[in-house]
């Protein structure tokens, strides 16, 4: 879309963002693991993702010390 406007799925919108465990949808797509220092001293993962049907971007941390660990959109 042009002018900065961003159409989300109904899928997408019902994700909760920042809660470990939460689930996400069938349409999302792993990017793979991103590396960063951060996850891997905690011990916790990191995953990108991207739906396929908005393109809407996604992070999943999965860290049990985080308590903002979660989904979040990109």
């Amino acid at each position: 879309m042009k002018g900065g406007d961003v159409a989300i799925c109904s899928e997408c919108e019902t994700i909760a963002q920042h809660t470990r465990g939460a689930p996400g949808h069938a349409g999302l797509i792993s990017l793979g693991p991103v590396r960063s220092l951060r996850a891997v001293s905690r011990k916790a993962t990191h995953e990108a993702f991207v739906c396929v049907v908005c393109d809407t971007g996604w992070d999943y941390l999965d860290d049990k010390r985080d308590p903002s660990a979660g989904w979040t959109r990109c």
